[in-house]
């Protein structure tokens, strides 16, 4: 595996074990969009590791132990694979300039809205289904 390949890898895992293998394209593509808004929509593998990789961003990279698993493998390697086919396709933002989203789904207690989020304006992506993403538009700095 190269160092682009590596990259990608790292990205894809990251995006994968955000989006559920069943959810819709838009979801995978909506996360993916939130990388790359980071970025400015550089496209640069690189650019998109360090925004996954930031300190408390990424829940996924947030849990060790889990995100030590999907690293190592131990992931459904077609939902990664499919992520990171995903990953090198362009498409035109579908989020409006999202920079920020979180699931509402995961969050504790269930349904609670994250104090970050009053602060940022938010985005209605299509085929996105609520209850699982909401995304918001604010500044990113990295």
């Amino acid at each position: 595996m190269d160092n682009t390949e590596a990259m990608l890898y790292i990205v894809g895992v990251t995006v994968a074990t955000e989006v559920p293998p069943n959810a819709p394209i838009e979801e995978f593509k909506a996360v993916t969009d939130v990388i790359r808004n980071r970025t400015n929509r550089s496209g640069d593998v690189g650019d998109m590791v360090l925004v996954v990789l930031a300190k408390n961003q990424f829940s996924a990279v947030c849990r060790e132990a889990y995100w030590r698993r999907a690293m190592a493998g131990k992931w459904v390697s077609s939902h990664v694979d499919k992520c990171i086919e995903l990953i090198k396709t362009d498409w035109e933002d579908t989020t409006d300039g999202a920079t920020y989203y979180y699931s509402p789904i995961s969050m504790e207690p269930r349904g609670s809205i994250p104090s970050w989020a009053a602060k940022f304006e938010e985005k209605q992506v299509a085929g996105v289904r609520p209850d699982y993403f909401r995304f918001y538009k604010g500044e990113y700095i990295l």
